[in-house]
This record gives structure tokens, C-alpha cells and sequence, in this order.
């Protein structure tokens, strides 16, 4: 088993990777109709899509803010993050909240699941092939082609920076509206 379904503290379900199985796996979803992976190692939680707040000032590529149990996490739009067209989100979209010091999320159009490496043929990419090195490979799963991102090098430094900032007003300002209603 990958992943267990468990509830978070504001009563959203979440799937919970193990980390032991991080190694081995990739969680695979559809964004503007094509198929994309991420390994499970660099994914912590997949979220339901949720009510996300706007508040001013965010970057084009942030779509909200998720308050998740308390944290404010900056919701990417992948889609725009990787030069595609607009993608349309139902109600089975995603979204995936990244390992790391600095919790963020990707909106994604679908999550397909997660597959264990050895369902997959690994096609390497060229050096340069993509922007920062941010396709790490191609994965052939019976002549269907998963895009294998990596991320750590979705952002660039700069942007990780300043995404850090506006992650921190964010959560200054959830701190004093849980004040407030104290």
C-alpha cells in the first residue's frame, strides 16, 4: 500500500505517502490532458481541491492560499509554472502539498494515482532540454508517455525566495485572524 487515507484537523481527507515506499514510487496526474509524475518522495499530502483565499499581491503563478490545520500554503499553478495553455479544474481536481521547509501545494487537473517505479520504462532527457532542468525524465507506462518533473528545480532560486516571503505574510495574517477570533 502507498498511501493511507486519513483526515486532517480541519476535516479535509488526505492521502498520507509512506515514506518508506518513497523510493519507489511516483504519483501520477493529468494537467491540460497529459500525464505528469512527481517521485513520492517529494510529495508529502493529497489534498482535495479546497477553498483557497486571494489575497492581494500574489504572484501570477499562485492561485491561493490553502489554510491547512493552521499552516498557510501557497498554492503553484503548475499549469502556468510549465508555459500551458489554461487548464480547467472540476471538482476532481488536486492538490499536491510538497515536502519541504516551506509548505507549498501544485494545483493539478487529477490525480491518477500512485505507481511504483518498476511500472515504468525510464527515456532520459538531454541536458537543456528543459527549463532549469526541471524534466528530470520521461516514463513510458505501455507506449503512454509520463512527464517526470523535478522539484526542487520547478523554481527558481529567486522565486523559491520570494514565494518564502509571501508565504510568511500569509501565514503572519492567518496568525492574527486566529487572534482575532479568539
Amino acid at each position: 500500500m502507498f498511501g493511507i487515507l486519513s483526515w486532517n484537523l480541519v476535516g479535509v481527507a488526505v492521502v498520507s505517502v509512506d515514506v518508506s515506499d518513497s523510493l519507489r514510487g511516483m504519483v501520477v496526474f493529468r494537467l491540460d490532458g497529459r500525464l505528469f509524475a512527481l517521485l513520492v518522495a517529494e510529495v508529502g499530502e493529497v489534498v482535495p481541491i479546497a477553498w483557497l483565499a486571494k489575497p492581494p499581491g500574489m504572484p501570477p503563478v499562485v492561485e491561493g492560499i490553502l489554510n491547512l490545520a493552521g499552516r498557510a500554503v501557497p498554492v503553484l499553478r503548475l499549469d502556468r509554472l510549465l508555459g500551458l495553455a489554461g487548464t480547467t479544474y472540476k471538482i476532481d481536481a488536486s492538490i499536491l502539498i510538497m515536502r519541504g521547509d516551506e509548505p507549498s501545494g501544485l494545483l493539478v487537473e487529477h490525480v491518477e494515482g500512485v505507481r511504483p517505479a518498476s511500472a515504468f520504462t525510464v527515456m532520459p532527457v538531454k541536458d537543456g532540454y528543459s527549463f532549469n532542468g526541471c524534466l528530470a525524465a520521461e516514463l513510458d507506462r505501455g507506449g503512454e508517455v509520463i512527464h517526470l518533473l523535478s522539484w526542487p528545480k520547478l523554481l527558481l532560486a529567486e522565486e523559491k525566495s520570494g514565494l518564502a516571503a509571501f508565504q510568511a505574510r500569509a501565514q503572519a495574517r492567518l496568525a492574527e485572524m486566529g487572534e482575532v477570533g479568539s
